[in-house]
Formats: C-alpha cells, sequence, structure tokens
C-alpha cells in the first residue's frame, strides 16, 4: 500500500495518550482542531440528511452538548449548520451549566450563541429534560440530532439523565437524521449500554477501534471519517489495522496522455453469466467500461450473445458452448485461451452459477493467465481456490459474508489471511481490504448498495482498474471500493436510498472522481 494515504485505527486509550502528545497543552492548537472538526461535521450532516429528503426550507436540529471536546465539536457543527442555512433554528440540551463545560466548550457556545443567538433555544439542564423534550416536539419535530454527549473518556455505568435521554431519542418518531460526534453516547472501548442509535457517526481525526467492532454495528450507522491531519508526521506505519483517507480517489484524478491508444488502457477479460443470470454479467460489464478499461471483452454463454451485443456495443461479446442448464461449459476453453493473450487483467464470477463443470472452467482458465486475476460471486469456491498455481500474490476475491463463510467456514478473516497471500475484499456496510501487509477499513458509501447487482459493479470497476496496471492488485481494489461508495453517496443525496435502480451507481462514478466531498 505504498501509495494509498492511510492512517491508523486506534483504541481509546492509544487515542488519549496520542493527543497529549500531539497537542502538548496547547490550548489554541486544540481550538483550531475543535473547530475543523466541528465544521465537518456540519457539513458532512447537510450532505447525509439528503439520503432521507431533501433538506426543509427551515431545518431545525436537536443538539446534545456533554461538557467535554466532543460537546464542544457538536457547537462548531451547529454553528457550521446555522450559518450555511440562514433560516435553521436549533435546540441546545446541555447536560451541564456552561460554567462547568471545558473552557473550549464555552468557548464554541459563545460563539455560537454569538452568530445565531436568536435561533437557538436552550434547555435548561436542571429542568425535567424529557418533559421539555416532549414539550419541543409538540407542534414539529426534528430535522437532525447532533449527539455530543460523551467522548472516548466515557465510561459505564451511565450516569443519569443520560440513559433516559438516549431511550427518548431512540424510540422518538420526531427526529428524521441522528448523528454522532467520534463514537454513539452509550458506546466506550470497554463495551456499550443502550446506546444511541445514530444514522451516521462522524469519526474527527482519529478512528476509534470501537466503531469498527461488529458488535457495535447497529449502533453507529454508516461511518465516516473526517480527516484532521493528526498524521502527516507520523502514520505510524507498524499499526496494521487502518483507514483509508477520505481523499483517496485523487490518485485517480489524471488526465490520460496524449500519446496512447486504447490499449493503453488495459484490457480486462471478463467470464461471467449464465442464461438465468445474464443481468449480472452486463452489470460488470458496464461497470468496467464506465471505469476506463480500454478494451473489454466477455465471455458469455451463446444464447445471450445477440441481445448483449445490442445492448453494449462497446465491449467485445464472444459466445460460449453452453451446459445442458445454460452454464458455460468446460468445451468453451479453447476459445477463451484465444483471448488471454491479449488481456492485461481477468475477472470472473458474477452470474456463473453453480454449475460444476463452470467451476472448472473458471478454474482451468485462472491457471492459463499469467495477470492479474479477481473472483467474485459464484468463482469464489474452496474447490477452485485450492487448485490455482502460484497465482495467489495476484489475485483478489470479493466475497460478501456469506460467500466468506462458504470459502473459509469458521475461520475469521485475518487467521484465513495468515495462510493465504491474495486480496481479500470483504464487503459489508464498512467493507473491509486485507493482504498480507495491511487490513484496512474503507469506510463511507451508502446503503443504496445493499441490492441485487451493487457487487456485480464493483467488479468490473476493480478488473477495469486491474487491467490499466497503475497500481498494485490490492491498491487497484482499495481505490475502486472507494470509488463504487462515493458514486453510491453522490446517487443517495440526489435521488434517495429508495427509488433507484442499482446501475444508476454508474451515472455517478464520473460525478464521485471530479469532486472532492
Amino acid at each position: 500500500m505504498s501509495v494509498m494515504h492511510t492512517d491508523p485505527v486506534l483504541s481509546c486509550e492509544e487515542s488519549l495518550e496520542f493527543e497529549k502528545k500531539y497537542f502538548k497543552g496547547d490550548g489554541e492548537l486544540e481550538w483550531q482542531s475543535m473547530n475543523k472538526a466541528g465544521q465537518g461535521v456540519g457539513d458532512a450532516l447537510l450532505r447525509d440528511m439528503r439520503e432521507l429528503r431533501t433538506i426543509p426550507h427551515r431545518p431545525r436540529l436537536l443538539v446534545l452538548v456533554g461538557k467535554g471536546h466532543n460537546g464542544g465539536d457538536s457547537i462548531v457543527a451547529t454553528k457550521r449548520f446555522l450559518r450555511t442555512i440562514p433560516t435553521a433554528r436549533a435546540v441546545i440540551l446541555p447536560l451541564e451549566t456552561w460554567e462547568k463545560c471545558r473552557s473550549l466548550t464555552q468557548r464554541a457556545w459563545d460563539e455560537l450563541r454569538e452568530l445565531a443567538g436568536k435561533r437557538i433555544e436552550v434547555i435548561d439542564p436542571s429542568s425535567n429534560l424529557l418533559k421539555e423534550l416532549e414539550e419541543k416536539v409538540k407542534d414539529r419535530g426534528f430535522d437532525a440530532l447532533i449527539d455530543g454527549l460523551l467522548g472516548m473518556q466515557a465510561q459505564l455505568p451511565l450516569r443519569d439523565p443520560i440513559p433516559d435521554i438516549i431511550k427518548w431519542v431512540n424510540h422518538s418518531e420526531k427526529i428524521a437524521v441522528r448523528a454522532s460526534v467520534d463514537m454513539p453516547t452509550g458506546v466506550t472501548g470497554e463495551g456499550f449500554e443502550n446506546p444511541l442509535r445514530a444514522d451516521f457517526t462522524y469519526c474527527t481525526g482519529i478512528v476509534k477501534a470501537p466503531v469498527l467492532d461488529s458488535l457495535h454495528a447497529e449502533f453507529v450507522g454508516r461511518l465516516r471519517y473526517l480527516n484532521l491531519d493528526f498524521f502527516t508526521h507520523d502514520r505510524m506505519q507498524e499499526k496494521k489495522l487502518r483507514v483509508l483517507h477520505p481523499n483517496a480517489l485523487r490518485k485517480l484524478r489524471k488526465l490520460r496522455p496524449v500519446v496512447g491508444d486504447k490499449k493503453s488502457h488495459g484490457h480486462l477479460f471478463l467470464l461471467a453469466g449464465s442464461r438465468e443470470l445474464g443481468g449480472a454479467a452486463m452489470m460488470a460489464a458496464e461497470g468496467a467500461l464506465k471505469a476506463g478499461a480500454g478494451l473489454l471483452t466477455v465471455g458469455i454463454p451463446e444464447s445471450l450473445h445477440a441481445s448483449f451485443v445490442a445492448k453494449l456495443p462497446e465491449a467485445m461479446w464472444v459466445p460460449l458452448p453452453e451446459t445442458p442448464d445454460g452454464g458455460l461449459a468446460l468445451e468453451g476453453l479453447g476459445t477463451i485461451r484465444k483471448y488471454l493473450d491479449r488481456a492485461t487483467a481477468l475477472a470472473s464470477g458474477p452470474g456463473l452459477g453453480a454449475n460444476r463443470e463452470t467451476h472448472s472452467l473458471v478454474r482451468e482458465v485462472c491457471n492459463l493467465f499469467a495477470g492479474p486475476i479477481l473472483l467474485d460471486a459464484d468463482a469464489i469456491r474452496p474447490e477452485i481456490l485450492e487448485k490455482l498455481n502460484q497465482i495467489t500474490d495476484r489475485l483478489v476475491i470479493t466475497p460478501h459474508p456469506g460467500e466468506f463463510i462458504r470459502l473459509a467456514g469458521k475461520t475469521g478473516p485475518e487467521e484465513w489471511m495468515r495462510e493465504n497471500s491474495c486480496t481479500l475484499v470483504l464487503k459489508g456496510a464498512h467493507t473491509e481490504i486485507l493482504s498480507p501487509e495491511v487490513h484496512l477499513f474503507c469506510l463511507g458509501g451508502s446503503s443504496i448498495l445493499a441490492r441485487g447487482g451493487s457487487g456485480d459493479l464493483l467488479t468490473g470497476i476493480i478488473g477495469a482498474l486491474l487491467a490499466k496496471g497503475t497500481f498494485c492488485a490490492c491498491e487497484s481494489a482499495t481505490l475502486a471500493v472507494q470509488w463504487h461508495g462515493r458514486a453510491a453517496e453522490a446517487l443517495a443525496r440526489q435521488h434517495g436510498q429508495e427509488s433507484i435502480r442499482t446501475t444508476e451507481i454508474l451515472t455517478y462514478l464520473s460525478f464521485a472522481l471530479r469532486n472532492d466531498f
């Protein structure tokens, strides 16, 4: 991962120790970081709210403020939100009186009050908080909530009235979007206790290990990493567990050389599809072309050939013999062999089906090919991988959790990687990329990806980057995952999470590559 910019994932204890060394008691440097963090949270919330609905003309925020720096971050985020939308209003619920808050939190409050005092209501922390909250939502609910109650130093059990506030927030139908700063209240380094259920968690400066714990997945929601440049001078490369920088896609943002042709941008051979699952092959092909592959050759069952040529003429479609049930027959190996020498990468899996003869064909093709190989979906099987001859260092596999269990049984990803030197892309809410050198989380994306076909698009995108040969297998897979996720974010913010088709993600690959967000 020499090209990728990554930062370490730290435990809460390691994060505290790092911040002590980084700030060295410099209050002004802490204030600058608080402003950068809070502004980042405010901007991210303004983007992410659009996955639910268009932001209303007079949006209303509920802000839960603790006395520590997470509370300060939430106040700065509120300031950013109200400055961006002059018609916005906010209700602030502080846990303590302002005099008991840390000095930077007080300073953030003073600035917010100066900017938008008339647009802010403050709930008295000594009042009956639940009664006050119920009163505030009588006529109108909240378009978003910012949770800044507790930070990484929180300890269990939670003290009153926090449990009651969280219970009210979690069960209220009057809050549209819930966002937490750093970690949802109730999630700690020692476990969790009835946490606030966030839709989005904004990891400011450091991604803390608890938010990546699968036990906390239902509480943290969608994770976003807001880089504060903490690791510019010390990237802590000894830490294997890492997170990809949000701006990694800039590595792909380059003008094409003037001197060059279609062969200069890679030639992907895609082996995919069956009579019953032809759409998967089509989507993978569309993904590869949209991701910039110079040439694309696709081997498909011969019964699909005529319609696919008409649908996607940019690809070179190769009709191959079929098994009786419509899968790819081993008989087609001779035809495929003619094309392999021209290809710079091979991808297979989407729509292949469960036919054993087809799996034998995939295995033989992989053993004939000398370049990088991507296996997805039905091609990720022990009977295929166990018989591949010395190709694992140039192999990428992209299972979802169910496919990984089929491959590895009860063995976990890290343990499985000790015996395998390939690149593993474990797809999920927070996709993980594992290689012998690194265990990387690619945060971001959108729940619109929880649809049939999104993995087929990713196969095409990864295949295109592998074919270009600009980056190694692990780097190509990592960039493709982020590109795929960012396009999904852009689509969801424009059209929401429900009323879209999977292939619409392709339309937003260009936007995701050309814009920083």
